[in-house]
């Protein structure tokens, strides 16, 4: 997530339209100059907020970081989990959805919750996040059924995603200027260890004694040792243009609407995803519909936006259109897509192909992403030393898109006879591009919009949509290959066991691809069994051909960004 945020405020003042930010073919070149920035607005201005002194501050800013953690480690908790609870549950139909309910919930929460935060007391919202996210958690590990573990999921992205809001907002409230770049940078670090440890987290704990329900009850011990801390020492403070109103009169001043249409939309989509196929067709009547629905809410979204129905331009949702359509802040969505694109997919897929290949637990499996894992985390740390001093980010970009492209490509030719030091070897190079640039588009962002003379509130906005694209890369990239890899497995497979005279359900085969804990694929003879071994392993190759486009694409971008070098970039 952010490695770099600024937070104002002030209502934001339509700007007069001119030529250097109506679009994406009108975008003023910006010079590296730090005459010709505007600094960013230094909060004490608008806030009294006297932060905690000496071990408070140290207390608060250590428990702070915590509650980042286990956001980014529940982001990608399940990636190991998931044949442990299809083994519990039997539902794998279900499955895609353990992976994608809670990206969801966290990108439709991130504007709502950046509303709420601008209008509220910043301590109670966070405690409040907090205990939603620790209710999530709770339910996840205690869930009887997968319904509720889903749920659960749901519920805790939408708590994780205030969680994370309201940490940007307070570091951006208590520090100064000059300070503000290292408490940010740090957030970000700490969220992406999170999110990068997750696998292994989950795979331990779905083979020890305290079985995959721990995945999330850690976090219910991690709060309570925090919750004092964020009880006595965090500061209470109400922004002052809502400090004479009250609650019912601030929340009727929100922009519902498009709150409401955002999330059906994205809603939608994902079902779209998870159930095509899956559990329909691709032609049935209820995959019609819902793509229906899908393209009617988007498009009453995009209407409602334009045209501030029911709402008005200092609550709209969406960042108005000069940020949504500037050239530099497009292609750096794009690339925050498809590098988060490159993190997941390996993530999820490097462990399934050891254990069914090589009949690893799921710990094993997860211990054996570590090389992907220290590169990356190495590489998002190298990263944040050489950006600030080459300040040529589109070169970063361009030697990303290299390695990601190679890296993805090299991934697609591994076979179930590879010998594992090639994966170790292929997914250094997916996490060495992919760690150059994982929190870069943050700094990037609000250093472009600065020197745009864009308001404090613009800069956060322009920041903003890095989170909506990290998260949404996230659930996207997850949908996506879910799909791919489901649907081919489900077709490779069946046509196996069908051919060595196997009569197997759809659902008995469906649980088969969730990984070897399956009965079905422990009871196949086996000649048969290495013959379904191949047909699974055919479906996984391609889903790095998702990767290899999502290496293409940031190559393009890089090349279509401003030859430029920009100065005051943080890592």
């Amino acid at each position: 997530m952010s490695s770099a945020t600024q937070h104002d405020s002030k209502s934001h003042t339509p700007m007069s339209t001119s030529p250097s930010s109506t679009g994406l073919d009108n975008e003023k070149v910006e010079t590296a100059s730090p005459r010709t920035s505007t600094p960013v607005p230094n909060l004490e201005e608008d806030y009294t907020l006297k932060r905690p002194q000496g071990y408070r501050w140290f207390l608060v800013c250590t428990s702070l970081y915590l509650g980042c953690l286990i956001y980014g480690l529940d982001t990608t908790i399940s990636a190991d989990i998931q044949a442990a609870v299809i083994h519990s549950f039997n539902s794998p139909s279900q499955l895609t959805w353990l992976g994608t309910g809670f990206p969801l919930a966290s990108v439709c929460g991130i504007l709502p919750a950046s509303a709420f935060y601008a209008v509220f007391d910043l301590k109670w919202m966070f405690i409040s996040s907090m205990i939603v996210f620790e209710a999530g958690s709770a339910l996840c590990g205690a869930a009887p059924n997968m319904d509720a573990l889903i749920v659960g999921r749901v519920i805790a992205g939408l708590g994780g995603t205030g969680i994370y809001i309201g940490i940007l907002n307070f570091f951006s409230m208590t520090t100064t200027n000059e300070e503000r770049g290292k408490y940010m940078s740090l957030i970000g670090l700490v969220w992406g260890i999170g999110a990068i440890l997750g696998p292994v987290v989950g795979g331990a704990f779905s083979t020890s004694a305290a079985t995959w329900r721990w995945s999330f009850y850690i976090n219910l011990v991690i709060a309570a040792v925090c919750a004092p801390i964020y009880l006595i020492y965090l500061t209470s403070t109400k922004p002052p243009s809502t400090s004479d109103k009250s609650t019912l009169k601030t929340l009727a001043g929100m922009d519902w609407p498009g709150f409401i249409l955002s999330t059906g939309t994205l809603v939608c989509f994902t079902m779209v995803l998870t159930f095509a196929s899956a559990t329909w067709a691709w032609d049935d009547h209820r995959t019609i519909a819902m793509f229906v629905v899908f393209g009617v809410l988007l498009a009453l979204t995009v209407i409602q936006q334009h045209f501030l129905i029911l709402t008005t331009p200092e609550a709209r949702m969406m960042p108005p259109g000069y940020v949504t359509r500037n050239r530099s802040e497009v292609l750096l969505c794009v690339q925050t897509v498809v590098t988060v694109t490159n993190i997941q997919v390996p993530l999820y897929y490097i462990p399934l192909y050891f254990q069914f290949v090589h009949s690893d637990t799921s710990m094993m499996a997860a211990v054996r992403l570590l090389p992907f894992i220290l590169v990356l985390i190495s590489a998002n740390m190298a990263a944040g030393f050489l950006l600030p001093r080459v300040g040529y980010y589109w070169a970063m970009y361009l030697v990303t898109g290299v390695f990601m492209t190679i890296g993805g490509s090299l991934m697609y030719t591994i076979r179930t006879d590879s010998n594992p030091g090639k994966v170790y070897g292929y997914s250094i190079l997916l996490g060495l591009g992919s760690g150059l640039t994982f929190q870069a588009a943050y700094s990037i962002a609000g250093v472009k919009a600065s020197l745009k003379n864009w308001s404090g509130k613009d800069i956060q906005s322009a920041v903003s949509l890095q989170n909506i694209s990290q998260v949404g890369g996230t659930l996207l990239s997850l949908l996506i290959s879910g799909q791919v890899f489901q649907s081919y497995a489900f077709q490779n497979l069946k046509r196996v066991l069908d051919g060595n005279d196997l009569r197997f359900s759809d659902a008995e085969i469906r649980s088969t691809v969730t990984g070897t804990q399956s009965l079905v694929f422990e009871g196949l003879p086996g000649g048969v069994k290495v013959e379904a071994v191949e047909a699974i392993m055919d479906a996984m190759k391609k889903v790095y051909i998702l990767s290899i486009v999502a290496g293409v694409l940031s190559l393009v971008c890089a090349l279509a960004m401003k030859k430029e070098r920009l100065s005051g970039l943080k890592g």
